[in-house]
């Protein structure tokens, strides 16, 4: 039976948690991941994204620049960091309570602790989303301050900017999850599976 890793994904700084469990294959690359943790995280994958492999409880910013995994993307190639189409999910998180973190948007910087949980035995189709609970902040709201305050006036009707926390939020309030947009999401990133040909 595969092998599989049970990921734990939460964004730093929030309260109440955001995070995501996904079961994904061992041997994905660091930019299949990143479609992975868009996917179930419920991002729009419109800015730029790194990994890092911490020491402790470091922070992505303070993380040396050759224990970071960036995509190539012409311009926005830092020389200094590894090549992420080039290392494997496995060849960083070798055993459980390994970290690794990864930083969506370089300007909201939105911050993720990924954990291996566990390498489980699995006949699911990869990746998997396991468990959810909150709903991720909206894109460009101002990182995690930003986002605080704009949950705070989206519940003050009062307030003068509450129309504007309403067009950043929508009607459903802040932390609204849907699950199965994010279940769709992640599956539409499972392989293909080969159309059986009738033998006549």
């Amino acid at each position: 039976m595969p092998a599989a890793y049970l990921l734990r994904i939460e964004l730093r700084d929030l309260n109440p948690v955001i995070y995501r469990e996904v079961l994904v294959d061992p041997g994905i690359t660091l930019n299949k991941l990143h479609k992975v943790i868009q996917a179930a995280m419920g991002w729009e994958d419109d800015h730029l994204y790194g990994f890092a492999k911490p020491t402790g409880n470091q922070r992505f910013y303070r993380t040396p620049r050759e224990q970071a995994f960036e995509p190539r993307n012409g311009d926005t190639w830092d020389e200094e960091a590894n090549d992420a189409s080039k290392y494997k999910v496995s060849d960083l998180l070798l055993a459980p309570k390994d970290k690794l973190l990864y930083l969506y948007d370089y300007g909201d910087d939105w911050e993720h602790v990924i954990t291996l949980m566990s390498v489980v035995q699995t006949e699911l189709a990869l990746p998997h989303l396991m468990k959810a609970e909150n709903r991720c902040p909206p894109e460009d709201c101002g990182g995690a301050p930003g986002f605080a305050h704009w949950s705070d006036v989206w519940f003050t009707p009062e307030h003068p900017d509450h129309d504007t926390a309403l067009d950043i939020f929508g009607q459903k309030e802040p932390g609204t999850l849907d699950l199965e947009a994010l279940l769709k999401a992640v599956k539409k990133l499972q392989p293909k599976k080969p159309k059986q040909v009738k033998v006549k």
